[in-house]
């Protein structure tokens, strides 16, 4: 199974040719010209929706998995209605989690198997944001991740292996990254951990007690497209996540 894993477009949407099973994308698409809630449900519509029917399905249950970013305002008060009407205009191709959970079947030799997502949206507060939280309610929100999922999602990056570290530009700091998620990311012991937030952190496919982890921001700390999305195989039989 091919897995394919970006974040951060920022209004660009990158050029997929790879046939894939399933995509991750963790949150940041909307246009980062124009945040008005109007506008970004009407991109996401539109010319968002137009680039996601297009992709190179790899079968007839192939999925992508939308997890919403702090740019993406629209995506934070939307109603459980409309984000049903948002996944009905893809032709069941999209299944956008805001803090849920995801059984992502797939057919096997004897029948299906399943793989289990969790993807989050919640970030370290820090402005005026969309699902910025403090402390306190980051630990409420990332302590209900069940363990031992397969794939875990976050907008958010850690503050482990530099993932969530700015690597490049006037405000480079390595001290950067959530401490509340890298502790939680332990815990819940995923096979597979994807991020984004910051652009310039570390975009390489690192294993770390079992974990496969990277960034995997598109665009760079100017904004503009720098990073391949990632891709990622998974031995079936094995139950197992390789580069």
């Amino acid at each position: 199974m091919k897995i394919i894993a970006t974040s951060d477009f920022h209004g660009y949407l990158p050029t997929i040719t790879e046939p894939f099973d399933l995509l991750l994308i963790a949150g940041d698409i909307c246009p980062a010209t124009d945040h008005r809630k109007i506008y970004q449900g009407f991109w996401l519509r539109n010319e968002f929706m137009s680039w996601l029917k297009g992709l190179p399905y790899a079968n007839v249950w192939s999925k992508v998995i939308y997890v919403p970013g702090n740019h993406d305002f629209v995506m934070e008060y939307m109603t459980s209605t409309e984000m049903l009407e948002l996944e009905h205009m893809s032709e069941g191709k999209m299944k956008i989690l805001r803090h849920d959970l995801y059984e992502f079947e797939y057919p096997v030799s004897d029948g299906t198997d399943t793989l289990t997502i969790f993807g989050t949206p919640y970030c370290t507060e820090f402005g005026h944001w969309a699902f910025m939280k403090p402390t306190e309610i980051l630990e409420q929100k990332f302590s209900v991740i069940p363990e031992g999922i397969d794939i875990l999602v976050s907008h958010d990056s850690p503050n482990i292996h530099k993932l969530g570290a700015i690597l490049e530009g006037p405000w480079k700091n390595d001290n950067t990254g959530s401490a509340v998620l890298a502790k939680h990311i332990k815990r819940i012991h995923p096979k597979l951990f994807v991020s984004g937030h910051f652009h310039s952190g570390n975009h390489n496919l690192i294993e770390d007690d079992g974990i496969l982890m990277a960034n995997v921001s598109y665009v760079n700390e100017d904004y503009y497209p720098q990073h391949e999305p990632l891709v990622i195989e998974y031995d079936e039989e094995n139950r197992k996540f390789v580069s």
